[in-house]
């Protein structure tokens, strides 16, 4: 399960993420993240998600949810939306926001 989130920020800010969670391929992410609130964000790597509209709109659907609830959001949104995923979780996706917020949590390599 990821860590608990940095505490809030006043301002908006743009993260840009790459890692290899456990369990999934390579994962590639920028986002805007004001506080504690998922503001965008954009997905891309070495996972397959088909059908790919589906997974834009899962991107979409993201926005303005809590980086606390990205996991559960993320599994119940790729399911709503009909989405096929391998290589990419939410437990994967969640865990690398967290550790971009936290560098100092990723290896040389960007695994967690």
């Amino acid at each position: 399960m990821p860590s608990k989130p940095p505490p809030p920020r006043d301002k908006t800010m743009l993260i840009d993420g790459v890692g290899k969670p456990e369990g999934c391929k390579l994962i590639r992410f920028r986002a805007d993240v004001e506080g504690h609130i998922l503001k965008s964000i954009r997905i891309r790597g070495d996972f397959f998600a088909s059908p790919e509209e589906g997974f834009d709109r899962v991107e979409e659907r993201l926005a303005g949810i809590l980086l606390s609830e990205v996991e559960n959001s993320f599994n119940a949104l790729l399911n709503e939306e009909g989405v096929e995923a391998f290589g990419i979780t939410g437990a994967g996706l969640a865990s690398l926001l967290y550790a971009s917020l936290n560098p100092a949590s990723l290896d040389k390599k960007g695994n967690l």
